[in-house]
């Protein structure tokens, strides 16, 4: 419900707030899109988008949480069918994944539904994912680019700052080499 001190504030409006958010969205359509996709986030059986009790639990929770709403964002994604006109068609160049829907304004109209929580896999398509698609062959990024793209790959990085980096001394983690002969890559 609306405070009523406020809904009494938006009787005197001198301008027609649907006209300004039709106008801050695009158009009409990309309101009414917008609002339908926020309805997933609230609308969402799971309950996996709840906050309640956000500011009060540990940090590690909050991480946790934070993972499962993006786990389910690209499943509710993957039901709709977002990002499936991203996939490439025959013979052109990979330059992004194939069904890759973090790249849809769809995926960002959803992650700000959600905003209450900033998402730690953001790194893995905002920094890891270019990477892969500018530094790779095509060979390689037809191997490595569906890992990504279905989360059986997730790539990080460790930043080393004083006062403001990774906690390197807690991070564990196995290199393997595998030479080509052993089915490892070229390069």
């Amino acid at each position: 419900t609306i405070n009523e001190d406020l809904a009494e504030e938006r009787k005197s409006l001198s301008f027609n707030p649907r006209a300004i958010t039709n106008f801050i969205d695009g158009s009409a359509e990309a309101t009414f899109k917008r609002r339908q996709l926020e309805s997933w986030i609230t609308r969402d059986p799971t309950g996996v988008f709840s906050n309640v009790n956000n500011n009060y639990i540990h940090r590690t929770e909050r991480h946790t949480r934070a993972l499962a709403k993006f786990v389910r964002l690209v499943e509710l994604c993957r039901q709709a069918g977002i990002g499936a006109d991203n996939a490439p068609r025959e013979g052109d160049a990979v330059t992004h994944l194939e069904g890759e829907i973090t790249c849809t304004p769809e995926f960002q109209t959803l992650v700000s539904a959600c905003s209450d929580d900033p998402f730690p896999t953001s790194l893995h398509f905002v920094m890891f994912l270019p990477n892969i698609m500018t530094l790779c062959d095509a060979e390689q990024q037809a191997t490595w680019l569906p890992l990504c793209r279905d989360w059986k790959m997730i790539g990080c990085y460790a930043q080393t700052e004083l006062g403001h980096g990774s906690n390197i001394r807690a991070l564990e983690t196995t290199a393997t080499f595998r030479s080509e002969a052993q089915g490892g890559m070229k390069g």
